[in-house]
């Protein structure tokens, strides 16, 4: 897999990090968003993260690096659109491509990886503080 394979839409979901049970798999549900990626020859990694598609979109922007490691890696900053009212979000990831089966059957490239949140958000009550982190996994919509 080359950096340029990257470039797509993806279906990015995020976990809670619970080890324990659970009975509802909403108790793990950290996030679902639409991650669009654009990547270069030389791994420069560009993009959004979409929180609402309506009209402008409400995102992130996502830049980062991939490297030449086989499993394919990269790194991710995401940052709030100034003047939203994400602004203030500022998160990390990191991340690995998953493996390609020679025999699977419908298999679509898949991200996965940990993401921190790296600076304190809101305000209030709806604090959320810097150092929470997550599992997440990406689905690349088309082949």
């Amino acid at each position: 897999m080359q950096a340029t394979d990257l470039t797509g839409t993806y279906t990015y979901r995020s976990f809670l990090d619970r080890p324990e049970p659970v009975d509802d798999f909403n108790k793990l549900r950290f996030a679902q968003l639409e991650l669009r990626l654009t990547a270069t020859p030389t791994g420069s990694l560009s993009g959004l993260l979409v929180f609402s598609a309506d009209g402008d979109p409400l995102a992130m922007d996502m830049v980062g690096q991939s490297s030449d490691d086989v499993p394919l890696t990269f790194t991710l900053t995401g940052r709030g659109k100034p003047g939203t009212s994400i602004a203030d979000f500022h998160y990390e990831y990191d991340g690995v491509v998953l493996r390609r089966w020679e025999t699977g059957i419908g298999q679509r490239t898949a991200l996965a990886g940990t993401v921190l949140r790296a600076e304190d958000h809101g305000t209030g009550s709806g604090l959320a503080r810097a150092g929470q982190t997550a599992s997440f996994l990406a689905v690349k919509r088309t082949p």
